[in-house]
């Protein structure tokens, strides 16, 4: 049958539409480090309930083996699990006050771990800020990426530490990072990483490997709408727990007796100095990158986090990120030969110098890894480990002692 003339100008524009779908289609190859995952509508952060729903949980197209999904296809779903409601507005300005932990409510007390401790990746480029559930963890580790860039590894200790309502942004692995949660017999929680690390992930049969763009595991996250991908990708604590029982990867009872730390009482309020600071900053080919700052507050015996001289404010909560302890380690950098996106190796498993801040004081001890499986612990001259006050710890591993000062 002939058509009319006037009928082909519009086969003409069908056809325009079609091409363009196949484009975009076809486009859905190449933004790094993204997932296709249940998006939530922007607002105020909320803890999630019982009732809470959202959009049905949905599956990326296959990512290649350094995490690379595209985050902009449309994805398939498959509508067979709700996820809680979490939304975020920008951080308060509110000069922030800290909630004193004297009774050490976020500690990790060894032979006092209910549970397999959670290992969760935080994004900490530019347009992930403010992250949220810092607060929450119980241990950080902080080192570099790339390019100049720091990541996160935050832990969080189901049953002895309160639950985080929101978690996130979920970032990638490294090698390093997987070797400090191997000591820890810990759930890594990750979205793809480095060739390396996504291997050592996969075979370590110390951690729990979650790897949100993996199938069986991306029920368990979800897109933020008000942030941008890949800075979007959130948690929360109880998906993680949730994911742990799915999957049956409870830890049993004589993995979880080597985990955390030795405690001991804070130092009276009248021993404690009126004030200390300590500085310290990452680099770049040969610039300054990223300077971070803590300020002991004597009243809750802990320390401030600043960020350039602002407050770092956890979203979670609003308040500004309070630790009890810190320790900042000496850890050598070697760049990967031949890495195309100027990734490093950092020497985590050895020993090496560091320094404990406690108590408004300073301690040099030395610190130990002896296998990527065996726990991070810190020792003094006479070969006795350290105890550390009842609270949450923040690790920061630098390249040298020079890009640390302490004053008051």
């Amino acid at each position: 049958m002939m058509l009319p003339k006037y009928a082909y100008p519009s086969l003409r524009f069908i056809w325009l539409i079609l091409a363009g779908m196949a484009v975009a289609l076809a486009a859905c190859t190449s933004e790094p480090e993204g997932l296709s995952a249940p998006q939530q509508p922007p607002g105020v952060l909320s803890s999630p309930t019982a009732t809470a729903t959202s959009p049905p949980s949905t599956h990326p197209p296959p990512p290649d083996r350094n995490g690379h999904t595209p985050a902009h296809c449309h994805p398939r779903s498959h509508g067979h699990r709700s996820h809680p409601t979490a939304t975020l507005t920008p951080a308060p300005t509110a000069t922030p006050n800290p909630t004193p932990q004297p009774t050490g409510e976020r500690g990790l007390s060894r032979g006092h771990v209910p549970q397999r401790l959670l290992a969760v990746m935080f994004d900490n480029h530019p347009q992930a800020y403010p992250q949220a559930g810092l607060n929450r963890a119980v241990l950080v580790f902080e080192a570099l990426a790339e390019y100049g860039i720091t990541r996160y590894m935050g832990v969080f200790a189901p049953g002895a530490a309160p639950d985080a309502a929101v978690i996130g942004p979920v970032r990638s692995a490294r090698t390093y990072f997987v070797q400090w949660a191997m000591g820890l017999g810990a759930v890594f929680v990750h979205a793809g990483g480095s060739p390396e690390g996504l291997s050592l992930a996969e075979s370590a049969p110390e951690i729990a490997n979650m790897d949100a763009l993996h199938r069986a595991a991306q029920d368990y996250f979800y897109r933020n709408t008000s942030r941008e991908a890949p800075h979007n990708l959130y948690t929360t604590g109880e998906l993680l727990q949730t994911f742990v029982a799915d999957t049956g990867a409870e830890a049993n009872e004589s993995d979880l007796a080597e985990q955390g730390f030795l405690f001991k009482h804070d130092a009276p309020a009248d021993q404690r100095p009126a004030n200390q600071r300590l500085d310290y900053f990452y680099t770049f080919q040969g610039g300054v990158t990223e300077s971070l700052t803590w300020e002991y507050d004597p009243q809750t015996n802990g320390y401030l986090r600043l960020r350039r001289d602002s407050p770092h404010i956890d979203e979670e909560n609003g308040e500004q990120v309070w630790f009890k302890n810190l320790v900042v380690m000496e850890v050598e950098e070697v760049p990967i030969p031949g890495d195309p996106e100027k990734r490093l190796d950092l020497h985590v498993v050895g020993e090496g110098r560091a320094r404990v801040f406690l108590d408004g004081m300073q301690r040099e001890v030395r610190w130990r890894k002896p296998t990527a499986a065996a726990p991070l612990r810190w020792y003094d001259a006479q070969n006795h480990e350290i105890e550390l006050n009842a609270g949450p710890v923040w690790v920061a591993a630098i390249q040298t002692f020079d890009n640390l000062s302490v004053g008051e």
